[in-house]
């Protein structure tokens, strides 16, 4: 696996929500991710923060319509990814090729 950056912090893993493609990036030396629409503007979606305990999505406020926060739907699929990705994350660093 290659490795790619957005903004200089490397991707662990990209989803699909709802027709749009999400780039999730660790941010050096945190428990956090950030969260970025791939071919969106404006591009930043937030921070899941807390991996190491209970995570929580810091949104941009550019995003707050898109995220639904009425229906969590999105919010969880976020969180859940991020959980997920945050978990697996020794094995993603050992498989990269850089």
């Amino acid at each position: 696996m290659s490795l790619h950056f957005v903004d200089k912090l490397p991707v662990f893993g990209y989803r699909e929500v709802d027709g749009l493609d999400l780039a999730f990036a660790w941010i050096w030396r945190q428990a956090s991710l950030r969260v970025t629409f791939v071919e969106a503007e404006p591009s930043l979606i937030g921070r899941v923060t807390h991996l190491d305990g209970i995570p929580r999505l810091v949104a941009a406020p550019d995003n707050l319509d898109w995220l639904h926060q009425d229906d969590p739907a999105r919010t969880l699929a976020v969180l859940d990814f991020a959980t997920d990705l945050w978990r697996r994350k020794d094995s993603i660093i050992r498989t990269c090729d850089g």
